[in-house]
């Protein structure tokens, strides 16, 4: 079972010195929570993530990552057409890394 441990382990570090989407997702420990709860949900606001993650990341924090993934085009903002003011956060660009990603930890875990 350690050994599994040791696998995951050197999974995160290699994602982590990626230079792509993976680098994004695992950037920090709040990167990695901020994305898992968007893609874990169909629309998500930015009022939303700071209710689910207020105790582990400020606003700020929740903030200037979302910006910096919209900017990279890893997390898309789209705006609500009967209320302009909420504007829903998706990864729909990232479905296919995470997927993937999933896909060999679980390999790992059931091997």
């Amino acid at each position: 079972m350690n050994s599994k441990f040791l696998q995951i382990s050197e999974d995160l570090i290699k994602n982590s010195q990626d230079n792509g989407e993976m680098s994004f997702i695992f950037k920090t420990k709040i990167h990695a929570i901020l994305v898992f709860n968007i893609f874990g949900n169909k629309k998500i606001t930015f009022e939303d993530l700071c209710k689910n993650l207020d105790s582990v990341a400020s606003r700020t924090t929740i903030q200037s990552i979302l910006i910096d993934g919209v900017d990279k085009d890893y997390l898309s903002k789209e705006v609500d057409q009967k209320d302009k003011r909420k504007k829903y956060y998706n990864c729909n660009n990232l479905r296919e890394v995470i997927t993937k990603w999933f896909q060999r930890n679980k390999l790992i875990f059931t091997s």
